[in-house]
């Protein structure tokens, strides 16, 4: 029944809530997407963002829908949230983590669940958005702690699943801001600010190597600056 109710009226609320979103940053942000059709003829992706702000999780998934099902990953109080439950619901948004009030022997029965609801989503053919930093960024680098072993365990577990890493620039705190002259009819200087968002297949990430030796290759990966040369 479940599997019923999403492939029917999930399906048009996903959509509904797509061209709401899609709209929104329409009107304020001027958004490029490189790489965006090498995930179309992909299997089950696991993409790699990196976290530059609060907007990332809805733009990324908003700018990729037309192209592939994206499941965002979001922090489980955010999940809950009584004001961010129903988008994130119908966004099929996959909650990490565990409040850390819980027992432990709770929380890693807890992390299992999710990691076997990650490995069945990309089983499907779906894709998974995931930060790998666990945060929007405070500084002017990615920092991917040498504790968070999401990405590490997901892949070791199943070292064949396709990665994307995607980049993103213009759009948080420590980025330059830069605007279009979209609202300049009503003489606004600033019109929207440009977004350039880079995905592309990452091959040389090998989770056979140790958690912190893994987390530290990685974070060079979300750092390294965009090339916009194929």
């Amino acid at each position: 029944m479940i599997r019923f109710l999403d492939a029917t009226l999930g399906r048009w609320l996903r959509h509904f809530l797509f061209i709401l979103v899609r709209s929104y940053y329409a009107l304020f942000y001027n958004v490029s997407c490189s790489g965006k059709h090498l995930l179309q003829d992909q299997p089950g992706t696991l993409i790699l963002a990196t976290h530059v702000s609060r907007h990332d999780g809805p733009m990324i998934a908003a700018m990729l829908y037309s192209t592939k099902r994206i499941r965002p990953t979001v922090h489980y109080d955010e999940y809950y949230n009584w004001g961010q439950f129903l988008p994130m619901y119908i966004a099929s948004a996959i909650p990490m983590s565990s409040p850390k009030s819980w027992p432990d022997e709770k929380r890693k029965e807890r992390k299992a669940t999710v990691l076997e609801i990650v490995h069945k989503v990309l089983a499907k053919g779906n894709s998974v958005l995931l930060f790998p930093a666990g945060r929007v960024r405070r500084e002017e680098r990615e920092l991917v702690p040498a504790y968070l072993s999401g990405v590490h365990e997901i892949l070791r577990s199943e070292p064949d699943t396709p990665v994307m890493l995607l980049r993103l620039d213009g759009l948080g705190r420590f980025q330059q801001a830069r605007y279009d002259g979209f609202w300049s009819f009503i003489w606004i200087k600033k019109g929207r600010r440009h977004v350039a968002m880079d995905l592309r297949p990452l091959n040389d990430l090998d989770p056979a190597q140790d958690l912190e030796a893994f987390n530290a290759q990685l974070e060079e990966l979300l750092n390294k600056p965009i090339s916009y040369e194929l």
